[in-house]
């Protein structure tokens, strides 16, 4: 887990030292700027194998939602909440006389941190480091076999979220911009569980408000 931390710590001190001579800039730049859009989520997920019994691990791919707001400090440094939701379901299984309902999977996002931006007239490339929560939910299921019927109660967990990653803006006028894509690296920790394979995609428009 130091590992991890340690090096993601420095990525965000990195970043504000980075951005401190920003701060003495006379320039015109958006008060806020807020994004919204689809979210695509890559994460591995654990299987069973009907015809083994054993488990295996694959990569599934989640659709849904993704939202932020931040709120510029300078030219170049901002502070951003970003907000996404993505969304799954899992077929079910048939096999030796038993059925397995199909499972509906979802997974939440609640992050902050810094952003830095790197303003151009026609692209803002930016990156971030982003700290926060995750909430992962997997929806009732019910096992059938002859003669007996098993439902599974809908569970919820919540942990630890991050979000390493940047993207680019292309300007379309001084109110708005199209985001495509944002990129980020989402490891989190929930049930005790590190899950670093996960990645997610943002594409949407971005609306400017106020100038600075």
């Amino acid at each position: 887990m130091r590992r991890l931390i340690f090096p993601v710590i420095g990525l965000a001190i990195g970043l504000l030292v980075f951005s401190i001579p920003s701060f003495s800039q006379e320039v015109i730049y958006p008060k806020a700027e807020v994004f919204g859009g689809f979210s695509i989520s890559s994460a591995a997920v654990s299987s069973v194998d009907p015809t083994t019994g054993l488990s295996n691990s694959l990569r599934e791919t989640f659709w849904g939602w993704q939202g932020s707001a931040n709120f510029n400090l300078s030219h170049h440094l901002a502070i951003v909440g970003d907000f996404g939701g993505q969304y799954k379901t899992l077929p079910g299984i048939t096999g030796a006389g038993a059925t397995l309902t199909g499972v509906s999977l979802n997974s939440y996002q609640f992050l902050f941190g810094p952003r830095v931006m790197f303003r151009r007239n026609r692209v803002t490339p930016f990156v971030h480091a982003m700290f926060g929560g995750v909430r992962e939910g997997v929806g009732s299921m019910t096992l059938t076999v002859p003669g007996t019927t098993l439902t599974t109660p809908a569970v919820a967990s919540t942990g630890l979220g991050m979000g390493m990653g940047g993207g680019f803006d292309i300007n379309v006028s001084d109110r708005l911009a199209l985001r495509v894509p944002q990129f980020d690296w989402t490891p989190m920790h929930v049930g005790g569980v590190w899950e670093k394979n996960v990645i997610r995609i943002g594409i949407g428009l971005v609306l400017k408000g106020g100038q600075e």
